[in-house]
């Protein structure tokens, strides 16, 4: 079956490119690729040309995101399949892909969360001059596990999970139960990165998404930026382990009003042999602990 392989890019808009480029080196280490300009600013953090893009706009919301599908074969099977789900599919105009720096994409607003999605392929590659950090850190865990993954919000977590299994074939990593509501939350891998999806219900959310999570390839990235976001009064859910990744992480604000993730030492699975798992959402003790903030910023 045909299927989305990572998570590529994020496109970000926002009224104040310039605090999002201070924050982006500072807080996160992120590196400004030299051809950003006032319409895009384009943020490296491994070999890609850049992970993360911010655009001139007022909703200060994710204005796109990418999935890497590999191949213009691939690409064209899974645009039939959203055509056949009576998706509207739209093909990238020449400059677009050139914005994103692909040798193509397709576009279709995602009927669930209404995040217009990006299926790519042919990421340019800057091997040279590698990555340099704008803070001290040992750099970020991508390569064949994408960017990191993404967290949006659903009025039907059923629904979507069909689409996103059946149509671009992600499969459930786990759920999040409530005892007495049920199913609240769901995990979907491309990968062996444990999810690089997650969906919550939430039939009116305030932003289209609510984090952005990347993984740092030391636990001491980890704890200076918790002390960078300490100091600037950032930190929306406190240093914490999550039950299902396995993953120390914190999360905390970006220029948007929205949030980022960053951690360390996520469990990756095999996705020939998984099976899915089940996590009551509430429950103390289990392996979760932290996150104090959490709830209050979903």
């Amino acid at each position: 079956m045909d299927k989305v392989q990572q998570l590529g890019y994020v496109g970000i808009t926002s009224g104040d490119l310039d605090a999002w480029s201070a924050y982006a080196t500072s807080v996160l280490g992120h590196e400004i690729a030299h051809d950003s300009d006032g319409q895009s600013l384009f943020l490296k953090m491994d070999e890609h040309h850049h992970r993360l893009s911010v655009h001139p706009g007022d909703d200060e919301d994710v204005r796109f995101v990418g999935w890497s599908v590999g191949t213009p074969a691939r690409m064209d099977a899974l645009a039939a399949r959203l055509d056949a789900a009576d998706i509207a599919v739209t093909a990238a105009k020449p400059e677009e892909a050139a914005d994103r720096r692909v040798l193509d994409f397709v576009h279709f607003v995602d009927p669930h969360t209404g995040i217009r999605m990006e299926l790519h392929y042919g990421t340019e590659v800057c091997f040279q001059p590698p990555f340099y950090p704008q803070r001290p850190i040992s750099g970020f865990k991508t390569g064949d596990l994408g960017l990191g993954h993404v967290v949006s919000f659903v009025p039907d977590i059923d629904a979507a999970v069909g689409f996103y299994t059946d149509v671009l074939g992600f499969a459930v990593s786990d759920w999040i139960v409530v005892p007495g509501i049920g199913r609240v939350g769901v995990f979907l891998h491309c990968n062996t990165r444990h999810h690089s999806f997650a969906l919550f219900a939430n039939p009116a959310p305030r932003k289209k998404i609510h984090h952005v999570m990347m993984e740092y390839t030391a636990l001491d990235d980890v704890g200076t930026g918790y002390d960078i976001c300490l100091e600037r009064e950032l930190v929306t859910a406190t240093l914490g382990r999550h039950l299902n990744d396995r993953m120390l992480s914190f999360y905390f604000k970006n220029p948007g009003d929205w949030h980022f993730e960053v951690g360390y030492g996520a469990r990756e699975i095999d996705p020939a042999t998984w099976q899915e798992q089940y996590y009551n959402g509430f429950q103390p003790g289990g392996g979760e602990w932290g996150h104090t903030g959490l709830f209050e910023v979903m």
